[in-house]
């Protein structure tokens, strides 16, 4: 009887070991490719030719800061005390940044979509389809769809990371899709990404009046890229908000 209650525990606690997960999902760096396909004829020659439009994306986490790094911007979030969220947004080749205060933001400000690429306001109107692996590698399957658009989300439960997300849209036919390619969590390196970020130039928003003798600055204003509103990678309507730039 004692060797069977014995058995019973070993495999109870052998199943609690493998439902749990060792990853800290607020520190990490996951890679991204977002891959937009048009399936009919359009005057952009990739897309009459129906090939695939890619582009790489890094999603950073560090604990209250998050970063959506593509080859041209950086676009960091700090996370208040006061729930508030402050963006500063660094172009990369330049080593410059425009800091915005969280009132000179247009639209509402949500942090799950800026940590998870996705919002949450747009998970909870998913329907869960169905639950796939354990601990770690225990994945969530999500389907909507609305007003012509069809979303199909696999979402890590523990690292809160999107897998995969698709989105089409019927009247356009037009396909975006985000999937993950890998994820890093080495906290050294992550760390030591932030620290060179911070170590760039950046101006003010409030201020940028008064440096339009600034060249770089001159030349961000002329293409759009300073005014801030950007609300995430995908906002409760499933649009694809991340990576533009607002005129």
């Amino acid at each position: 009887m004692k060797k069977a209650l014995l058995l019973i525990a070993t495999l109870v606690s052998t199943s609690s070991l493998a439902s749990q997960c060792d990853i800290n999902p607020n520190i990490l760096k996951a890679n991204y490719s977002v891959t937009n396909t048009v399936t009919h004829s359009v005057k952009s020659t990739a897309a009459a030719n129906n090939k695939p439009v890619s582009q790489s994306l890094n999603l950073w986490r560090n604990q209250q800061q998050v970063a959506h790094e593509n080859d041209v911007m950086t676009e960091l979030w700090q996370h208040l005390a006061n729930n508030q969220i402050r963006p500063i947004r660094y172009f990369n080749a330049q080593q410059r940044g425009i800091e915005y205060q969280p009132s000179e933001v247009r639209g509402v400000q949500n942090w799950s979509a800026k940590t998870q690429l996705v919002d949450n306001h747009l998970i909870e109107k998913m329907t869960l389809v169905s639950t796939q692996g354990k601990g770690c590698d225990e994945v969530k399957n999500y389907t909507l769809s609305e007003n012509g658009n069809d979303f199909n989300l696999a979402f890590f439960t523990h690292s809160k990371l999107v897998k995969t997300f698709s989105t089409s849209n019927k009247k356009s036919q037009t396909t975006t899709l985000l999937s993950l390619n890998n994820v890093s969590t080495d906290e050294s390196l992550i760390s030591a990404q932030f620290a060179q970020w911070d170590r760039f130039q950046t101006t003010d928003y409030a201020d940028i009046g008064d440096n339009e003798g600034d060249p770089f600055l001159a030349k961000m204003i002329n293409l759009g890229f300073i005014e801030h509103s950007a609300t995430g990678f995908y906002n409760q309507q499933g649009e694809a908000i991340q990576g533009g730039h607002h005129h």
